[in-house]
């Protein structure tokens, strides 16, 4: 008894095979590109995040400028008795501890009426670490045990405006610190910002937007003190110093209007 032959299976062309392979490559690149804008979309808003975050130890901090630590320039390992704000800038605190903390920053931030004269400062994340009492007792040279987990966020001063990798390192910085820019708020513009001495009244004059506030607090005639800062990532091979971060072209993470009340 015969069988019909069984028909012979046809494979697939080279054409056919070219096809597959594109359209693959097509889905796979399509793929990438998807995942590639997520990726971004989360890193922008865990910046974001931590920009938020940032406002409120900013806010915290300029109501206690003393809070604020000062880094001098580049400092590459930490002092003896670590230093404040008005300990670096003790233009900022006349009579040490007798200035009221609206005073110390009011002195540090007037003169920021423009991009030019911004004052620069840096937010980040620290991580918490304590002295190795064993060797503090013996005599030795403090340690420091870098693998504890607390951390607390810490808004700093560096007297040139360059904050760099050994700054971040010898002050055990989590992550990126973010850099930020603070100039005088618009909302200044047309209030009578100067108390005349004869009449211990704010003056007639009223302020333009850009021109000096008096040097001296008690002779600024407004109750509070409106600023503006933005926050910007901090890039550590950026040109040193204030100036270059000036010239470079960068959007803000986070613009955020803050009033300091006296």
């Amino acid at each position: 008894m015969t069988y019909p032959a069984s028909p012979r299976r046809r494979g697939f062309s080279l054409i056919e095979v070219t096809l597959a392979i594109g359209i693959l490559g097509l889905a796979i690149l399509s793929l990438v590109g998807i995942l590639s804008a997520t990726f971004s979309q989360v890193s922008e808003i865990m910046d974001t995040n931590r920009a938020l975050a940032g406002v409120t130890r900013l806010i915290g901090a300029l109501d206690n400028p003393r809070s604020i630590a000062y880094i001098a320039a580049g400092e590459t390992a930490p002092p003896t008795t670590p230093k404040f704000l008005p300990q670096g800038l003790t233009t900022l605190d006349p009579a040490p501890g007798g200035a009221p903390n609206f005073d110390l920053s009011y002195r540090l931030l007037s003169p920021a009426s423009t991009s030019a004269t911004a004052v620069w400062l840096f937010v980040y994340d620290r991580r918490t670490v304590g002295p190795d009492k064993a060797m503090v007792v013996s005599g030795g040279t403090d340690r420091y045990d870098i693998t504890s987990n607390p951390s607390s966020m810490e808004v700093a001063y560096v007297a040139d405006g360059n904050f760099t990798p050994e700054m971040a390192a010898q002050r055990n910085v989590i992550g990126s610190p973010m850099r930020v820019r603070i100039t005088l708020s618009k909302l200044l513009a047309g209030q009578r910002v100067t108390v005349d001495t004869t009449t211990a009244e704010p003056s007639a004059t009223r302020y333009i937007s850009g021109g000096s506030l008096p040097a001296d607090p008690n002779l600024f005639g407004v109750a509070y003190l409106p600023i503006v800062a933005e926050f910007f990532p901090h890039d550590f091979t950026a040109p040193t110093g204030p100036t270059g971060y000036k010239t470079m072209e960068q959007t803000p993470l986070l613009i955020q209007n803050i009033i300091i009340n006296r």
